[in-house]
């Protein structure tokens, strides 16, 4: 295979990625026998204007000399197909659009870092008049050594004044409002998509979530964004306060250059170098004066205009076009803490257990409302009913002012991990390893407990799944291989279950009711149906793994996840398999069922939202953690738990 040679002198070794802007290559410079990248861009050798202005912008770019700007050695034209060549120090390293991909978002610190490390370099571009107008993770390279260099000057230009099918080139999630304006955009528009930047390296999101370029636009020109510290904790007040002057719709309200963005952020305060031990404090936001920005409309003209063209308008992905990737889905993702329970939502409300606290989050933004330390971890899920909170901690069950956070009162059980309650008719239902709780849901007074203890039970520290209650009576599972029926009242008839059915192994499954059935998951791989009036076993579907989800029923089908990856739909009332979803890990977590959809979390880190009639996938959301817990959907709003995050996606 031929070598191609640019210039005489410059060979391309091997291919190292294509983007927007061209090709880049790894190159040896046969001369100086050294390593160098080469950007080649496509250019049409009858437009000598286009080369011009490419010689002088790359020529001005690289006179630039920082270490945070990417040295350019030579740039050219090849002679036989018109291909415009630059010449540029060989980086290793990550760029930051990978780093986020990969790893997530960095420490504060470390995001303030390598923020004021790019301002640095900014400044002295925008000194020299250069601007880069196309300012993005994707074009920040992260040295072994912790240095970010800023690469691709002067080619945005070049690349809007000689593509004649876009006179704006950029990433639109990154982009300035004046850039939608004719306006060809200064200084201050660096600042912005540096302060966009910011914002998705301090949450690890865009500012504005959109589902396709005319809506990202209307967002950029007419939505206020979110403090990056209403998303994540433990980010100072001055850097929410910068973040949001970045991101001013009005230049003049923006900071007044580069230098002044690189010393407000290494003059923020000394804790911002470190995570505290609380992760859970959100400080106050003062969001800078800004005038209320001309409201203009994205109108279909505008679009052209901006070369997205009439399929975009229309909502049609294109080239220029936001896909529709998981961030486009985000409506908040809010990083609380480890150990999360599944989420309960309810008045506009999301309350999450964790190993530190019980958090109650705002379902529209994801803000703090409060939290209420147990002083041991608060890892069941809550359930909420009448305006109060109820979670089990380790010993305890609490009941707290949904509003406020207020404790109403504590029921000790004096032993280990509580299951997640369940609240009705005045009566909280829960379990801990050893019994069945009822206890008044006003004054946490007990009513009765009835006791599943085995001695040789090996298992007798894991709590039993939580129950349900039908028609005057609790079902639940334990670690003793039973299933059991409870008079919801007593507790007992004549001091026995109403009836005990003997599963092959442990169940960790939480029962469903429906139709005169209870159905429930087991460790021996089946799912059990049973009448439940007797006990007596219907039908059992055998798995090929353990069943730790419980059961989701909806117009006669059973929805459940096994550990054996994947997803089966089941007829209810006989048990006969409708379709099966193949997954890319073990389910532990329980389906959850919404207008015709189901959403499930699976241990490879996603969120499938697959047809509850065929079982065909309709999209996936990749958490930042295996292991996503139970879905909750309120509001075609699907909220869910992974790792240390808590997320809210449109279902749409």
């Amino acid at each position: 295979m031929a070598v191609r040679v640019l210039g005489g002198r410059y060979e391309l070794v091997a291919f190292v990625g294509r983007g927007g802007m061209g090709e880049v290559w790894e190159g040896r410079d046969r001369v100086i026998e050294r390593r160098v990248a080469v950007k080649l861009l496509p250019h049409d050798r009858r437009d000598t204007s286009g080369a011009e202005l490419f010689f002088r912008e790359a020529r001005t770019a690289g006179g630039l000399s920082h270490a945070g700007v990417v040295t350019v050695f030579d740039l050219g034209q090849d002679p036989d197909d018109g291909t415009l060549y630059l010449v540029m120090e060989y980086l290793t390293g990550r760029d930051l659009d990978t780093v986020l991909r990969e790893d997530g978002p960095p420490e504060v610190a470390t995001a303030t870092d390598w923020a004021a490390q790019t301002a640095a370099a900014l400044h002295v571009a925008h000194r020299a008049d250069v601007v880069h107008r196309d300012l993005k993770p994707a074009n920040l390279m992260l040295g072994p050594d912790g240095r970010i260099t800023i690469l691709d000057f002067g080619v945005a230009r070049y690349m809007a004044a000689t593509h004649k099918s876009s006179k704006v080139i950029g990433t639109l999630a990154y982009m300035p409002p004046e850039r939608f304006g004719d306006l060809p955009g200064d200084a201050r528009s660096d600042l912005y998509s540096l302060g966009c930047v910011l914002h998705e390296l301090l949450t690890g999101d865009i500012p504005f979530q959109a589902t396709g370029p005319v809506a990202m636009m209307a967002a950029h020109l007419h939505r206020e964004p979110v403090p990056p510290g209403d998303i994540r904790s433990g980010v100072p007040a001055a850097l929410d306060d910068l973040v949001l002057a970045l991101l001013a719709k009005n230049p003049d309200h923006r900071p007044a250059n580069a230098a002044e963005v690189h010393g407000r952020l290494r003059e923020l305060p000394a804790h911002t170098a470190a995570h505290t031990a609380d992760t859970t404090v959100v400080t106050p936001v003062h969001r800078p004066p800004v005038d209320p920005p001309q409201r203009r409309r994205v109108t279909r003209r505008t679009a052209l205009r901006l070369g997205i063209g009439a399929a975009a308008a229309a909502g049609v992905t294109t080239a220029l076009a936001l896909t529709d990737t998981d961030s486009s889905r985000v409506r908040w993702r809010r990083s609380v803490s480890s150990g999360l329970s599944s989420p309960a939502v309810v008045d506009g409300a999301v309350y999450v257990g964790s190993a530190q606290n019980l958090y109650a989050l705002s379902a529209a933004t994801g803000a703090k409302k409060w939290d209420f330390g147990a002083n041991s971890p608060l890892s069941s899920a809550p359930a909420v009913a009448d305006g109060v909170v109820y979670a089990g901690s380790y010993g305890n069950l609490h009941a707290l002012n949904a509003a406020t956070g207020a404790k109403k009162w504590k029921y000790a059980t004096m032993r280990r991990e509580t299951s997640a309650a369940l609240v009705t008719a005045g009566t909280v239902y829960f379990s801990d390893y050893r019994s069945m709780h009822a206890i008044d849901a006003a004054t946490g007074a007990k009513k009765w407990e009835f006791d599943t203890y085995a001695k040789d039970d090996i298992r007798a520290d894991v709590p039993h799944p939580s129950p349900a209650v039908a028609a005057g009576t609790v079902y639940f599972g334990g670690t003793d291989n039973n299933v059991y029926a409870l008079d919801a009242a007593t507790g007992a008839t004549n001091g026995a279950a109403k009836w005990v059915f003997a599963a092959g192994d442990a169940i960790h499954s939480s029962p469903a009711v429906a139709d005169g059935l209870v159905y429930v998951g087991c460790n021996d791989n089946n799912v059990y149906a049973l009448d439940a009036a007797t006990g007596a076993k219907k039908w059992t579907f055998a798995t090929g793994g353990d069943v730790y989800s419980t059961p989701a029923i909806a117009g006669g089908v059973l929805y459940i996840g096994s550990a054996d990856n994947n997803v089966y739909a089941l007829d209810a009332a006989t048990g006969a398999k409708k379709w099966v979803f193949a997954a890319g890990d073990a389910i532990h977590s329980s389906p959850a069922v919404a207008d015709g959809v189901v959403y499930i979390g699976c241990d490879d880190k996603k969120l499938y939202a697959l047809d509850a009639a065929t079982g065909a996938p309709r999209w996936a959301f990749t958490t930042s953690a295996p292991g996503a817990l139970s879905p909750v959907v309120v509001d075609k709003v699907v909220y869910l738990c992974a790792g240390d995050d808590v997320y809210a996606l449109d279902t749409t």
